[in-house]
């Protein structure tokens, strides 16, 4: 019996290491995937006297974005997808990937780093409200950069109850 319950708990601690790989692996590459999504509204919809547009042209792929912005000239999309929601991509990817560097991490310096973006983000646009900071305040801007780290908050408690209840089911 003991030689069962040994075997089952080494089983189970491997069983939740490879789903602690699964799960990071999978924060990247959503991270990753927002990260894009927003650099490719951006580049395709937005004025080319941003930045990102001239690092493609020091990249030498500003002809290949050309060809992408004539290709989606004929496209109309909204004021939000095209000015706010890019921003609370970013937002999510940086959330992801410190999450993801930081996976088993817990410490404060982890949620310090995680919510650093998120809060300088929101604090600007709360300055714009105040005119403090120059800008145009926008509530859509607002709720883009809050939703995701109210997201991941949300989901981390929500995640932490559950394992703790597992964890202490088998107590």
């Amino acid at each position: 019996a003991l030689f069962c319950d040994y075997i089952s708990t080494n089983f189970q601690l491997a069983k939740l290491e490879l789903h602690k790989k699964w799960l990071g692996t999978t924060k990247v590459l959503l991270g990753v995937f927002f990260l894009l999504c927003g650099c490719a509204i951006y580049l395709l919809f937005r004025s080319k006297s941003l930045y990102i547009y001239q690092w493609c042209i020091s990249l030498g792929v500003s002809d290949y974005v050309d060809s992408c912005r004539s290709l989606v000239q004929g496209f109309s999309i909204s004021d939000f997808v095209r000015f706010c929601l890019p921003d609370g991509l970013y937002c999510a990817a940086y959330i992801l990937m410190i999450d993801a560097i930081w996976n088993d991490d817990n410490r404060f310096a982890k949620y310090l780093i995680m919510s650093f973006v998120p809060i300088i983000t929101v604090g600007s646009e709360i300055l714009q409200y105040y005119h403090v900071v120059q800008g145009t305040f926008d509530i859509m801007d607002l709720t883009c950069y809050s939703i995701p780290l109210l997201t991941y908050i949300g989901i981390n408690f929500t995640n932490k109850f559950k394992f703790n209840k597992l964890k202490f089911r088998d107590l």
